[in-house]
């Protein structure tokens, strides 16, 4: 499963090998490898989608498809670099004060429907997000919880109040789409209808099927200036919904989908066609327990043991399908705070270490082989979505290491809609395949403390103080001049086994028929263009 940003194939799980500037995306949206003479304007492109994107409400859902379809309909204040630094979009400019900050909106921005996007709806949009009161799974990601904000209509000036820290505040919000103040007053309306300053308006929406955008006129605002007049913009977007990758890419070579994020085994075959891709590396799978009461990993020696019998190099391998490498902490390469947070912190793999372990802690083995403890068997349910095929493999490979431990271990493969709402406070499971694809460390702060689903986003019930601590101490200080604290909080994850990142992949975008710029593992929407090749 992935989250936010990742699976933009997703995601959410994620997702992504060009490193692009900010000049990539200069004003005249010109994209890379492509002539005037190369470009059709006014034509229709089918984007592929790997699951369906449920809530449309832009604010309202954080799973990938939903976030790849999003940011044709809906701009965020600032677009993030992948040197993780923020540029401006519908924000200008900002100045930090202590637990407070202060934006101006460029003037000019309007909305889908005529009225404008200003400060005011900015302020109101971050307001929201911030009021935990209103359930949005981006409080906390996008805007720290308990943050308000106020505009100045005469300066364009957004003030926001933090309540707490936000030493990556900036990189955070642009993870906020900004709805509209139609949209704002009438939430439900944004299951069938847009209501954003974006470059696309969606137009027709059949859930399971597919999602219709069609082009803005006048839109200038995107990243450093492009427009939706330049050559070769496509006139209208199809969201295609295909859950099968090894159809996605099918589809793709055969020219029935023009643009679609495809990673694992078909990837060497559309690079063997020269399909045009661009992406990064983003993080594959990651390994996770649910530690509440009355589970079997709620016992760190459990934990710990459990990753002891894993080989996580062969892990990597196959998670990726040999195509990526084994991950070196929660974010991957190029990271805001650089380093291997995983070397020494991660139980070495020593298998019959790990059995002496579990027999030290009480977790002896019966006849059938299966370990008990206090009249618990030690059984845990492995939930993964269907959405790889390499994910089922790792699944499998785990499966088979733990039950050589005397764990009894059940599969449980769903799509990727069911996986995330039972994680997230729906269901019954004991370990999760996830991806949590970010951009910062401090994004991830509500997946590994406080309140868990449904009240927060803690899904794993996580209850590290020493992580909790460093996590402190590094949101006190501002920006990269707390990355040695937020490594060193990792790292207090990883020595609990709270969750272990497995591997990095390039999850690609790949065009035929089409090409575009990835910029921080998003597909910036002003780059699209459509060709004749």
């Amino acid at each position: 499963m992935k989250i936010k940003r990742a699976d933009r194939a997703i995601t959410a799980s994620a997702t992504a090998a060009v490193v692009l500037t900010a000049a990539a995306c200069s004003g005249g949206g010109g994209v890379a490898g492509s002539s005037g003479q190369d470009l059709v304007s006014g034509g229709s492109l089918t984007v592929g989608l790997n699951s369906d994107p449920g809530n449309l409400d832009p604010q309202r859902s954080v799973n990938g498809p939903n976030l790849l379809i999003g940011v044709f309909a809906y701009d965020t204040p600032v677009t993030l670099l992948d040197s993780g630094q923020p540029a401006p979009q519908v924000v200008t400019a900002w100045k930090p004060g202590k637990h407070s900050y202060s934006l101006t909106v460029r003037k000019g921005v309007t909305c889908s429907d005529g009225t404008p996007m200003d400060a005011k709806t900015v302020a109101d949009n971050i307001s929201y997000v911030g009021a935990a009161k209103n359930g949005s799974p981006m409080t906390g990601v996008a805007v720290p919880a308990g943050t308000t904000a106020k505009a100045d209509p005469a300066t364009g000036v957004v003030d926001v109040s933090l309540t707490t820290d936000a030493p990556f505040f900036m990189q955070n919000l642009a993870e906020l789409p900004l709805i509209c103040e139609k949209g704002l007053a009438d939430r439900k309306s944004l299951a069938k209808a847009s209501a954003g300053s974006g470059p696309y308006v969606l137009s027709e929406a059949v859930p399971g099927d597919h999602f219709t955008y069609v082009l803005r006129k006048g839109y200038t605002w995107g990243p450093n200036g492009a427009s939706t007049s330049a050559t070769g913009v496509p006139a209208k977007l199809t969201f295609k919904v295909v859950t099968s990758p090894t159809t996605t890419a099918n589809l793709l070579l055969s020219g029935q989908i023009n643009v679609a994020q495809v990673s694992g085994a078909n990837t060497t075959r559309l690079r063997g066609a020269r399909v045009f891709s661009a992406g990064s590396m983003f993080m594959g799978q990651e390994l996770a327990f649910n530690e509440a009461g009355g589970e079997a990993a709620s016992d760190v020696a459990v934990r710990r043991a459990l990753i002891s019998a894993l080989n996580m190099p062969d892990l990597a391998k196959i998670d990726t399908g040999g195509n990526g490498k084994a991950a070196n902490g929660l974010v991957a390469d190029p990271k805001i705070c650089s380093g291997d947070t995983m070397a020494g912190n991660v139980p070495a793999f020593a298998p019959d270490q790990a059995k002496a372990a579990l027999d030290q802690a009480g977790w002896a083995a019966g006849p059938d082989g299966i370990r008990h403890k206090g009249g618990r068997a030690l059984s845990l349910s492995l939930i993964f979505a269907n959405d790889e095929p390499t994910t089922a493999a790792t699944a499998e490979y785990i499966s088979a290491q733990w039950k050589k431990l005397g764990a009894d271990v059940k599969l449980n493969e769903q799509s990727f809609d069911q996986t995330s709402a039972v994680v997230f406070g729906k269901g019954s499971w004991g370990a999760t395949l996830i991806g949590l694809g970010v951009s910062n460390p401090a994004t991830l702060v509500p997946f590994f403390s406080g309140p868990a689903p449904t009240g927060g986003n803690n899904f794993g019930h996580v209850d590290n103080s020493g992580y909790d601590d460093l996590v402190a101490k590094a949101s006190a200080q501002d920006g990269t001049a707390g990355c040695a604290n937020w490594n060193a909080a990792e790292s207090a994850l990883f020595k609990n086994s709270d969750i272990t990142p497995i591997s990095n992949k390039p999850l690609l975008y790949w065009g035929k028929g089409a090409k575009f710029q990835v910029l921080a593992h998003v597909l910036i929407p002003t780059s699209l263009r459509a060709t004749r090749g």
